[in-house]
């Protein structure tokens, strides 16, 4: 992960609600937001991004990735036969039901992308998918059932591990 010979190392940060900057200034091109999530990348569990041979460092207040909206196919009783997400930079893939967690029970989250990086469902999506939201019957638990097949959502504590 060593930089050539650098000329500037750039700091880029992604706040609280997805949005990115570089230096401390807001990135606003659509084009170049997109290029930047797609490059973006977990190594010693700190964030960076790759741009044209360098290395650059990216903070990230809560994730690195938010989820813009998801698609979902239901049979003909309504239940949930099929998930894909939607990411911000236009990505789309299959949810990993298995990768639920939500924080505070207020955010929720899954991880995407093959590089398995952590996915913040932004106000949208997660409207869309707690439509099918379910609980147990002693009230403790909460669940979505994907294809007939039950995936719990686990508790995380802010730090981002499990509670």
């Amino acid at each position: 992960m060593s930089n050539q010979d650098p000329q500037h190392i750039y700091h880029y940060a992604i706040d609280a609600f997805g949005n990115w900057t570089c230096e401390g200034n807001p990135v606003t091109e659509q084009e170049l937001v997109r290029i930047l999530s797609r490059s973006i990348f977990m190594e010693g569990g700190n964030y960076f991004i790759r741009c044209e041979g360098e290395v650059h460092p990216v903070q990230v207040a809560d994730a690195p990735l938010w989820v813009h909206c998801v698609h979902v196919k239901t049979n003909s009783k309504g239940d949930l036969q099929h998930v894909e997400i939607e990411l911000e930079d236009g990505r789309r893939e299959l949810l990993d039901g298995e990768t639920l967690t939500v924080v505070q029970n207020q955010a929720l989250y899954c991880l995407a992308t093959p590089r398995r990086l952590k996915a913040r469902f932004g106000k949208l999506a997660y409207y869309e998918l707690t439509q099918y939201l379910q609980m147990d019957e002693n009230g403790e638990e909460f669940y979505f059932v994907i294809a007939g097949r039950r995936y719990n959502i686990e508790k995380e504590s802010e730090k981002g591990a499990p509670a």
